[in-house]
């Protein structure tokens, strides 16, 4: 035991002979930056100078410590050197990245350089610092640069896009010509994290339509030095010269900037319903109107409720214009209802519930229909029923006239008035037929209480026996009455005979 210590002691005393055996003295590292920032990459440039000549020089570096491994990449760690003649000063060039959530810390590296003199090899290092600082850089826009004539609720967003925490954050708006902020105007945040968003209320007071700007002033902290050479001075004493630099600490931040809005009318887009009465049942044409007083803007409109296929369509309306999109929808039942209406354009969404009146919608069939026929002249008669919902006003029913269907006066029309749900009203038609016919086509009109104007076209199918068979009917009688006066002439002429002929023979 006490052997195996006598030869680690030994081992240790080797190693110090080396290290202090020195030949080559590290005059520089230099990272051309005062910090260094997170998820940047950066040069380094390690200068030394040997005492002696040596060979086979290389130079590499590493991270010293747990936290410097963790955070310091290594791009380009290794240099080869080779000869040097004594006195002759050495540059290794190393590229290294600080990792993006590196935090503030001073880093520890270790540059080794390895070389041989006089056939021996030899190893000389040193530890160096890497100051790693991250730096504020806070980004100011509006949720939106989009304001309407009047008062405008604005969020403004401000993201530190920075690898540092900014301190302190104070931001003070200032009016325009024709916006003005309404209530305060100063903000303060006490402190905004490395790639955190967040917001301030601001009120904006908009004049009139155009393109308009507000003034901002920012100021903020680095929480560490950032110092900036100001003065650099020189003294020459004999053969000794002195230089005198000067800082100033910078890490107060401080700019100004400009919000761009544009103003539109208070009222983007004007939007109705071109039929707001509509009837029960299913509508082929709910029509919307929009007007665009905003600027040229492909529209999407989208109904969410009663519609029947494709609840959205897509138009492109210019500024100032109006453009109707037209929908089918099925509505059941009747009252006061609203069609809720969503409208995407150009990043902004309007929903807006628009107002139908459902009313009933009235359904007339004929009942109890009755054919009489003398010759070749039909009369009908019969009922006109209404079974739907609404009223039905000014209803007539009429024959249509066709090559062998003639209406006949005064019964070629007949007004029944008006027919509330479940009502009915009687009716009488005439008409002539010449010919061959199987049914007679019958037009009903009536006004619904949306004053439209309703055709309904029927057909009411007749028997061809009915009419042929009173026809015949007569003409048997007729047969008959002169079969029977034939007989009856030929009898008083018989009778008249056989009396002449008795007197004869008498």
């Amino acid at each position: 035991m006490r052997e195996l210590k006598n030869l680690l002691i030994t081992f240790l005393l080797f190693i110090l002979l080396t290290q202090t055996s020195a030949y080559i003295t590290f005059k520089n590292i230099d990272y051309k930056t005062q910090y260094l920032e997170p998820s940047k990459t950066y040069d380094l440039y390690v200068t030394f100078q040997t005492d002696e000549e040596i060979n086979n020089t290389v130079v590499y570096i590493k991270p010293y410590n747990q936290m410097s491994e963790k955070y310091i990449q290594i791009i380009k760690g290794k240099q080869w050197i080779g000869h040097l003649f004594p006195s002759e000063i050495g540059v290794a060039h190393f590229i290294i990245k600080i990792k993006d959530n590196a935090p503030n810390y001073d880093y520890k590296m270790v540059v080794y350089c390895n070389y041989t003199k006089n056939g021996e090899q030899y190893s000389e290092n040193r530890i160096f610092t890497l100051p790693v600082r991250g730096k504020a850089n806070i980004i100011i826009k509006p949720n939106s640069n989009i304001l309407k004539v009047g008062t405008n609720k604005v969020l403004i967003l401000l993201t530190n896009k920075g690898t540092g925490t900014a301190e302190n954050i104070k931001i003070t708006f200032q009016n325009s010509n024709n916006l003005l902020i309404l209530g305060d105007n100063t903000f303060t945040i006490t402190s905004l994290s490395p790639k955190i968003t967040t917001c301030i209320p601001l009120t904006i007071f908009a004049k009139k339509e155009g393109v308009y700007s507000i003034n901002y002033k920012i100021s903020y902290e680095n929480p560490y030095d950032l110092l900036e050479l100001t003065q650099k001075s020189e003294t020459i004493n004999g053969d000794s010269k002195t230089e005198t630099l000067t800082y100033q600490n910078k890490n107060i931040v401080e700019n100004i900037g400009i919000l761009t809005f544009n103003v539109f009318p208070n009222k983007l887009i004007s939007i109705n319903i071109n039929n707001p009465i509509i009837t029960v049942g299913k509508i082929n044409n709910l029509t919307i109107s929009i007007k665009n007083n905003y600027k040229d803007s492909l529209f999407i409109v989208q109904i969410n409720k009663y519609f029947i296929g494709n609840n959205q369509k897509t138009v492109f309306i210019k500024k100032g214009e109006t453009k109707n999109i037209t929908f089918q929808i099925k509505v059941d039942k009747e009252g006061i209802t609203s069609i809720p209406v969503v409208i995407y354009f150009d990043n902004n969404q309007i929903e807006k519930n628009l107002t139908i009146d459902v009313i009933g919608k009235a359904d007339l069939v004929l009942s109890g229909i009755n054919i009489e026929s003398s010759f070749n002249e039909v009369k009908i008669t019969g009922d006109i029923d209404n079974i739907g919902t609404g009223k039905a006003k000014s209803v007539l029913i009429s024959i249509v006239r066709t090559k062998n269907i003639i209406p006949k006066k005064p019964y070629e029309n007949y007004f029944v008035g008006t027919l509330n749900p479940d009502d009915y009203g009687s009716f009488e038609l005439h008409c002539v037929i010449n010919g061959n016919v199987s049914e007679i086509p019958i037009k009903i009109t009536y006004r619904d209480e949306n004053n439209n104007l309703i055709t309904i076209n029927k057909t009411i199918k007749i028997n061809k026996e009915v009419i042929s068979l009173k026809n015949k009917n007569s003409e048997e009688i007729n047969y008959l009455v002169i079969g029977i006066g034939i007989i009856f002439v030929i009898g008083v002429v018989y009778l008249i005979y056989r009396g002449f002929k008795k007197g004869k023979n008498d």
